[in-house]
């Protein structure tokens, strides 16, 4: 599997309800249209509860949008040897 990310995974969303609004967005996945907005605007990562209904809306494995989503988290924050961890945990899961 390839890596996840906050972005793929609210474009996956949008593709599939044929709506490209912050607001559309965040009322099928339950979050704030800021929230939604901020992912793309401000960088910021979905959370795993946000990550576990995608998951079940694009037929994704949610433990893999869980793990994948704390290596973005892990990048974001610039701490390296995490990052690298949770990306070995996630690639071997996946395997």
């Amino acid at each position: 599997m390839d890596a996840i990310c906050t972005i793929g995974l609210a474009d996956s969303v949008k593709s599939l309800i044929s709506k490209d609004s912050y607001y559309s967005l965040g009322k099928v996945l339950g979050v704030n249209p800021e929230t939604a907005r901020a992912w793309y605007t401000r960088n910021t990562v979905m959370d795993d509860a946000v990550g576990v209904r995608a998951a079940a809306m694009l037929n994704l494995d949610p433990e893999q949008v869980v793990l994948w989503l704390q290596v973005e988290r892990m990048e974001k924050k610039g701490n390296d040897n995490l990052s690298q961890l949770w990306r070995h945990i996630a690639e071997r899961q996946a395997a």
